[in-house]
């Protein structure tokens, strides 16, 4: 990656949202709710996490790649920094997700580590999901992670010492609680969890009776919002200090701060109301933990064609699934770019996600300049932090008619034919070894979003339809006859040559311009319109293209 100026100007540099954020942590001296003081950190600690219980799809990456940006942002500054990834698998199986066997649903409300994994190939359903989500997660962050699982923390007893500190504040605990609630807690609520011992459920455990050390609980239905989690009916009592159950959310996340001293951590912008679990936690981390309160990251999520990204609507897209058809420098730009801003994906939009790239990478190898300096620093910087590594400039092709020519050449066997196409239609200069390794990856790219837009494939004929022989006119037939002779005889022709050509002939023949492109478009893919013209007969092949037009 291209090094950061570390003495780029101050306010230039703090421009983009991770370099503000950064600024904000490293120069951090106080608590939020105290009037007291904390040393700086040696290491600034950047917490992202996710929750098992649900698909781990590209909208969890959001908060890692965006997480990771501000690591990189610090070390930029000087300052030494690491990200973590925790594993939220307390969590319980609040709904069984497509493709699980329907059977699953008498797993519902335990918690995901002790679910069976439906392959059989991992020991539960929780490992199964982080382990497939691990073999690409870190293809997306260009820094080394550590990776936590809360439940095997629980185990260990690394939450203990903090269930202490909550326990014995247990009035404090609730009066916190009690400020953002329209009613109060109960006398003997209990900020711990219990797992049930019967069923090993950890959402229908209802608390009986809580006298500070112990919870008495009773197993009854729990609704979800479309299930329902059916509880056993035991009854039974549960010791915090075993680790046998987990904290609740409004306490928990206070815990996981203070355990891994976390400077920072992203959360969703819903988080950023007054009364969220975000300030919930911030309070009791300070006032009964005694750490100081990370700062948040919040952001707005990613949506799918404008709905959020489900697995029962079916419109989730998995991390393999997008390296198919992309880089991960591709979605970390996507997530980057716009913090606070609903972002909305679509396959479609594939094609201007690249040309948006590439017109970033311009900017930031100062191929072009804008008379807006702080826009062009801003560009520089969201280009930069995009990048897993030292950025190279290569060629470019438009993904969008990358997309048309490997529809003819199959870029894993024929890329040589398909990169001179491009330098015949003016695309590409000479292509050296390095270009062509980087191009010949685009054209796979562009060749498997394909599979993820079935209708933007083109079916290209074999021949001329007997239709559109019948409606010709004189002049049509002459006019395609004329081309045909032109695109088989001129050798040295580039796609805009050919572009002038169908205009010309159109006039000389007495047709319409407009008249002449749709027929050709009809005969060639059946379409009244479609990718322009003459660079489009060109990645065909003018030979084939003359074949056709020579039928009628």
């Amino acid at each position: 990656m291209k090094e950061h100026q570390a003495h780029q100007d101050e306010k230039e540099q703090d421009l983009f949202w991770a370099d503000k954020l950064a600024s904000a942590i490293s120069e951090r001296k106080k608590f939020h709710y105290l009037s007291k003081s904390f040393s700086k950190p040696k290491t600034f600690v950047v917490k992202t996490s996710a929750s098992i219980s649900g698909v781990l799809h590209i909208g969890r990456l959001s908060d890692t790649i965006r997480s990771e940006s501000v690591v990189r942002a610090l070390q930029d500054r000087g300052e030494k920094a690491e990200l973590i990834w925790v594993a939220e698998d307390m969590d319980p199986l609040r709904k069984v997700p497509k493709g699980i066997p329907p059977s699953y649903e008498k797993y519902l409300g335990m918690p995901v580590t002790d679910i069976p994994d439906p392959d059989g190939c991992h020991k539960s359903y929780a490992e199964h999901n982080t382990t497939k989500y691990f073999e690409v997660l870190d293809k997306f962050v260009g820094v080394k992670m550590k990776k936590y699982s809360t439940r095997e923390e629980y185990k260990k007893g690394s939450f203990t010492p903090y269930i202490k500190k909550l326990l014995a504040s247990l009035s404090q605990l609730k009066e916190i609680q009690n400020k953002y609630r329209s009613s109060p807690l109960a006398k003997d609520w209990s900020p711990w969890q219990p797992i049930c011992d019967k069923c090993g459920k950890i959402i229908t455990p209802r608390i009986l009776n809580f006298d500070g050390k112990k919870v008495e609980y009773e197993c009854r239905d729990y609704d979800f919002e479309t299930k329902t989690a059916h509880g056993c009916g035991h009854r039974g009592e549960n010791d915090p200090m075993k680790g046998k159950g987990k904290l609740v959310w409004k306490s928990e996340w206070a815990a996981e701060w203070a355990l891994w001293k976390v400077s920072s951590e992203g959360a969703g912008k819903e988080y950023q109301v007054p009364g969220s679990a975000w300030w919930v936690n911030t309070e009791i981390c300070e006032h009964i933990l005694d750490f100081p309160a990370p700062e948040p990251i919040f952001y707005e999520h990613i949506m799918i064609d404008g709905q959020k990204m489900s697995a029962s609507l079916g419109n989730v897209i998995y991390p393999a699934d997008w390296l198919r058809a992309a880089p991960p420098e591709l979605l970390r730009f996507f997530y980057n770019k716009r913090l606070m801003k609903t972002r909305s994906f679509s396959w479609r939009d594939m094609p201007l996600f690249y040309d948006d790239y590439d017109a970033h990478e311009k900017v930031f190898f100062g191929e072009k300049e804008l008379e807006n300096k702080k826009e062009e620093a801003h560009m520089k910087r969201l280009f930069e932090l995009s990048q897993l590594s030292k950025s190279r400039r290569h060629q470019k092709l438009p993904f969008a008619f990358a997309a048309l020519v490997v529809q003819t050449y199959d870029p894993e066997k024929d890329a040589k034919r398909a990169l001179k196409i491009f330098e015949s239609t003016g695309h590409l200069q000479k292509v050296n070894a390095e270009d062509k390794k980087y191009l010949k990856q685009l054209l796979i790219y562009a060749k498997n979003w394909l599979d993820f837009m079935p209708e933007m494939k083109l079916e290209i004929a074999e021949k001329v339809s007997p239709e559109i022989k019948r409606e010709l006119s004189a002049q049509e037939k002459k006019a395609i006859s004329s081309l045909a002779s032109f695109l088989q005889k001129t050798k040295e022709v580039d796609g805009d040559k050919i572009q002038t050509e169908i205009y010309e002939t159109a006039k000389a023949c007495g047709v319409h311009p407009k008249r002449l492109f749709e027929l050709l478009y009809r005969i060639i893919i059946n379409k009244t319109q479609g990718p322009k013209l003459g660079p489009f007969i060109i990645a065909l092949g003018r030979e084939r293209v003359a074949w056709l037009l020579k039928q009628i």
